[in-house]
């Protein structure tokens, strides 16, 4: 165990050190985004000055766009067969991931997970299943997970970690009676690691957060603590070994032997008559490591997932180059800095010549000095003065067009470095505009978004690969269940293929689609959107795929009324059919 507390410790630190520009910057842009945009050490000198430190966020509207265009064209998971498949086997799937996307509101997590990223560089979810209300076959739980609390191995140069990754480590809070019930033999080794990490809550922690170290006198906020203090460390990581895989001659399907089980599978070899044959590979391994505290292993488990070697969570960034990360708020700060201080200036400005003061002679002796010294730039204000000691008003300085200049450039260049134009936020257009015009500025606004969007659907891509593997192999839904889900999208397949290993290769696909409660509504959409397109679909078959009221006794009619007009003879002047 202290071989892989060890590696788990230096993993942990490697990843703070390759992460730590990421992680500034990307608290910086939440910040940016929340509307906190100045620095405190400039808010504590304008305000000690009087001076204004005006914040007009536009970088709110720009994201919220962003995220709602998401929001509004929500992708969907389709399982599609390969070569050597079967297209009920895909139905079943597309089905099942389709009803999971419902029940774990998959799709306003990765909407979330969307949102995370465009604003700091990176979004994630996780997948776990959970045996809280289905103790014997687990529900499949997904959850949006804070960018902060995972840390990526910084060496992966592959978008998909899965690709070259050695570990992901995430970093969080558990509460201690789940702790112990979950490892009820390690009670006392939770209690003592708990309290260590309580004795550091009156000190201070290294920025590390490798090490707890206490220093005497010092004391920290709760919130400085909380941002480095963690008590569980969730490590997944690979490594490389031999494996034999049972391989389905005729569909190519490969399935990883545990080492365990290698015997029952030379028995199924042997009685399959050359169907199957068995291949040694050197092969990554998934490896599932939690530790608490400094010193304490809860859990080292290999093939956690049980032959699946992805990592359970998916990551989305926006824009990436070669491992470096951004967000969209990253390259629009600038701009946004200048707005807030050219406007802020201006105000100044307006607020120091408001009140420019006066001129009158030596001696000039008025009822009330303070009046005018107060007053004097209210309108209505009386001045009473003795005869020939008018006084004269002070013309202020003309406000500087310089700062307004700049101010509106920043804001321009907030919407050409965001492409999110005028047209795209539904701004008025001017009146000399046509609404092609209008609608080739929009089109050329998402076409410069379209990378942020694309890595999306390839992050969707991998979640939907995964997921629906998931699925397949680790039996979260029960054969009723599966049954159930079947009959209600009126698939009529043998269920026996979902485990068979005849089906051959699937494919995932993501796609933009309506949303539509059961894959069933979604296939009689499509079938409908290619009945209008032209293509000769008989309408009994558009309506077998519906849900609409008294759907059998429709298409009986229809039939009934296709029977006839067969029977009736052909009109006159209509040519009888030649042989």
């Amino acid at each position: 165990m202290a071989d892989i507390l060890t590696k788990i410790k230096e993993w942990h630190k490697e990843s703070e050190d390759g992460n730590r520009e990421w992680r500034t910057r990307g608290i910086e842009s939440y910040d940016f985004y929340k509307g906190k945009q100045w620095a405190s050490d400039d808010v504590s000198k304008l305000d000690s000055e009087g001076r204004p430190h005006l914040t007009l966020n536009q970088i709110f509207p720009i994201i919220n766009l962003v995220s709602g265009f998401e929001r509004g064209n929500k992708m969907q998971i389709q399982v599609y067969p390969k070569r050597g498949g079967m297209q009920p086997f895909a139905e079943i799937l597309t089905s099942l991931a389709k009803h999971a996307q419902d029940t774990a509101n998959i799709e306003y997590k990765q909407s979330m997970m969307f949102y995370d990223g465009i604003i700091c560089g990176k979004g994630w979810i996780g997948v776990d299943i959970s045996y809280a209300d289905d103790p014997i076959n687990g529900e499949l739980d997904i959850s949006r997970l804070s960018p902060f609390e995972i840390q990526e191995d910084p060496r992966a140069t592959a978008y998909d970690l899965n690709e070259n990754g050695r570990f992901i480590i995430r970093s969080y809070y558990w509460d201690k009676n789940a702790c112990v019930l979950n490892y009820p033999k390690k009670e006392k080794e939770i209690g003592e690691a708990l309290s260590f990490i309580s004795d550091i809550e009156s000190g201070v922690v290294t920025s590390d957060t490798d090490t707890y170290k206490k220093v005497t006198g010092s004391t920290t906020s709760a919130e400085e603590i909380n941002k480095h203090k963690d008590n569980i460390r969730e490590c997944w990581w690979k490594d490389w070994q031999r494996r034999a895989f049972l391989i389905a001659r005729d569909t190519l399907e490969v399935r990883m032997i545990h080492p365990e089980k290698l015997e029952d599978a030379k028995a199924i070899v042997e009685k399959s008559k050359g169907k199957f044959v068995i291949r040694e590979r050197v092969v990554p391994i998934l490896h599932k490591t939690l530790t608490m505290g400094e010193a304490l292993v809860l859990e080292d488990t290999e093939d956690p997932l049980q032959g699946i070697s992805s990592f359970p969570f998916f990551r989305y960034c926006p824009y990436w180059v070669d491992g470096h990360v951004l967000g969209m708020i990253d390259n629009l700060k600038d701009p946004q800095r200048e707005i807030n201080k050219r406007t802020s200036q201006t105000l100044h400005h307006i607020n120091q010549t408001a009140n420019s003061g006066w001129l009158g002679p030596e001696n000039w002796e008025v009822e009330s000095t303070e009046d005018v010294e107060h007053f004097g730039s209210k309108p209505g204000v009386s001045i009473h003065y003795k005869e020939g000691k008018k006084p004269e008003r002070i013309e202020p300085a003309r406000l500087s067009e310089g700062h307004i200049t700049l101010a509106q450039l920043a804001s321009s260049n907030l919407k050409i470095i965001s492409a999110v134009n005028a047209d795209l936020l539904g701004y008025d257009k001017t009146a000399a505009e046509s609404g092609i015009a209008m609608r080739q500025r929009k089109d050329q606004g998402l076409l410069a978004n379209a990378l942020v969007f694309d890595n999306y659907k390839y992050t969707l891509q991998i979640f939907g690969d995964a997921l629906v593997t998931l699925i397949r192999e680790a039996d979260i839904y029960s054969e009723e269940e599966i049954r159930a889900i079947i009959e209600e999208d009126k698939l009529n397949v043998d269920l026996s293929v979902l485990k068979s290993r005849k089906i051959g290769k699937y494919g995932i696909k993501v796609s933009r689609s309506l949303d539509m409660p059961t894959e069933r509504m979604a296939q009689f959409q499509m079938l409908l959107e290619a009945a209008k397109a032209g293509i000769p679909i008989p309408a009994d078959v558009i309506l077998e795929a519906s849900d609409i009221p008294h759907k059998e006794e429709v298409i009986a009619r229809i039939k009934e009324q296709q029977a006839q007009q067969n029977a009736l003879p052909p009109s006159r002047g209509t040519r009888p059919p030649t042989a």
